[in-house]
């Protein structure tokens, strides 16, 4: 009765961290699949992310005249953002949430998203508001205002969500859980190496807080990091642990 008891618990206990496995991998396949529907909305829209350094004068009318894919694509943004919050959570859980480093690192990666939905926040709640403001009047004193309130707050929410939640806390992030993965050995050491390349890449746009440019670099370590995590989502699928029936 007791080595019945003992083994039912300890299944029980095997198909709790399948799940878990499991959620991780389905919001990790989740969290890049809206994030291609952001880029396929807004790219087609407003041509971005190139259009995020076009001048007030010319961005605001064209928030304005896209306004309902605006809208659509940055929630998807939006959404993909929040969803980093569990899967920090979930990958603590999975690669060991004793671990000190692993700790720390969940730390990072939450407070990346919380950074990436202030910065995506503006394009939701405060643009479409001075898109229309500009659009209503021909007083260059009140345009010129409001380009400089577009300019500032572009600047201080863009500086929030791209250098230090994209680019420092995300990138540290990723540093963390591509250790983890190489002290844990449960997943790949090749995949730890990996995530290790692709962190320094994630970090390197942060040499623009010192005025210099970065040039494509935002854009090519994005793509190298959703293409780490959505590897890293079928590799919990891969070695997720057996449960026996």
């Amino acid at each position: 009765m007791i080595a019945s008891n003992s083994y039912a618990s300890i299944n029980q206990t095997e198909r709790s961290v399948t799940s878990t496995y499991r959620w991780a991998a389905g919001l990790l396949f989740g969290q890049f699949l809206i994030f291609m529907l952001t880029f396929l909305v807004l790219g087609s829209a407003i041509d971005w992310p190139a259009s995020l350094d076009n001048p007030a004068a010319q961005a605001l009318p064209l928030i304005l005249q896209e306004r309902s894919a605006v809208a659509l694509g940055y929630t998807a943004y939006f959404l993909s953002a929040t969803m980093l919050i569990p899967i920090a959570l979930l990958l603590w859980h999975i690669l060991g949430s004793e671990s000190g480093l692993l700790r720390v690192s969940a730390g990072f990666g939450i407070l990346a998203g919380f950074a990436k939905l202030l910065g995506i926040g503006r394009w939701l709640l405060l643009m479409p508001s001075l898109a229309e403001q500009y659009s209503a009047t021909s007083d260059p004193n009140l345009r010129a205002s409001i380009e400089l309130l577009y300019t500032s707050f572009n600047n201080y929410a863009g500086g929030i969500g791209e250098q230090i939640g994209v680019a420092f806390f995300a990138g540290l992030w990723t540093a963390g859980v591509s250790l983890s993965i190489l002290r844990q050995r449960q997943l790949p050491r090749w995949f730890g190496y990996s995530g290790l390349v692709v962190a320094s890449s994630v970090l390197i746009p942060l040499i623009e807080v010192y005025n210099l440019s970065a040039g494509p670099m935002l854009m090519i370590s994005n793509s190298l990091w959703q293409i780490w995590l959505i590897t890293l989502g079928g590799l919990l699928l891969r070695y997720q642990p057996k449960v026996e029936v």
